[in-house]
């Protein structure tokens, strides 16, 4: 049997980079073409609402917790410039904060590499958001916290 201090361990080694909420439910039947969000945000609770709101909207959501706060400190899209999950997104939804290194790095990585109709929105506290609107040329910042009528109206954005 491995201990939870080998899990963390092991996870602590791998690269983000693969899609957190892959084993949550997902359509059964054949409809009409759902777009794909990526949300990036560290807390499991706020992923799942997040999922939530727009799995209604038809929908599918990947996550990604993002590097550091308990999770695995390497960043594919950070160390190597490429992330497979952003390239299946349709849209990203970045709540990783942008006050702190890693939530900073995240969100100028992907404002970075994404280019074309790929809509990108960085959540950011009201204090933060007119600075960050600056570093983020190629993203929305909206004054969070987040919301479920953030996450709908990012959803609605194409």
């Amino acid at each position: 049997m491995t201990s939870l201090e080998e899990v963390t361990m092991c996870r602590g080694k791998q690269m983000l980079g693969h899609d957190e909420a892959a084993s949550w439910p997902h359509p059964d039947s054949p409809g009409p073409a759902r777009r794909t969000a990526l949300f990036e945000g560290s807390d499991g609770a706020e992923a799942t609402a997040v999922w939530r709101v727009l799995d209604r909207m038809d929908v599918d959501t990947m996550w990604c917790p993002g590097p550091g706060r308990g999770h695995s400190p390497r960043c594919s899209l950070i160390e190597t410039g490429h992330c497979d999950l952003l390239e299946k997104a349709d849209f990203v939804l970045n709540d990783l904060g942008t006050a702190d290194t890693y939530g900073a790095a995240v969100a100028h990585a992907v404002d970075e590499a994404v280019h074309g109709d790929k809509h990108v929105a960085v959540v950011a506290g009201w204090q933060h958001a007119e600075s960050v609107r600056s570093r983020l040329p190629g993203s929305t910042v909206v004054e969070g916290p987040l919301t479920t009528q953030i996450v709908e109206d990012v959803a609605r954005v194409r």
